[in-house]
């Protein structure tokens, strides 16, 4: 039996796309997973980290971020830990490079 620690990537993928259009209207143009769950050496504690590209003509705050975090919990089951592309740091944008996969 599958639980939510244990969720395929394929479906954590299926289930945010199936959210897109909640997520777009927050703001989001572009969302993408990385670390653990996109690597497939999660633990069943793991986190859900994600990066969310924000839409050039967005008004989009910390709270967009938070309601994006949320948006992203109730379809998924799983913690989300959401940092926006812009404000990482070029040294850590190249070190999780080589682990990135596109949502939408």
């Amino acid at each position: 039996m599958t639980t939510v620690a244990d969720m395929p990537l394929e479906t954590i993928l299926a289930k945010l796309r199936e959210r897109s259009d909640a997520l777009q209207r927050e703001g989001v143009a572009k969302l993408y997973l990385f670390g653990s769950r996109a690597r497939g050496d999660a633990r069943p504690d793991s986190d859900l980290d994600v990066l969310v590209e924000v839409a050039p003509d967005a008004r989009f705050s910390l709270l967009d971020l938070i309601g994006v975090e949320h948006i992203i919990e109730d379809a998924t089951g799983l913690n989300a830990q959401a940092t926006m592309r812009r404000s990482i740091p070029t040294a850590f944008a190249e070190r999780i490079a080589d682990n990135i996969v596109e949502v939408f």
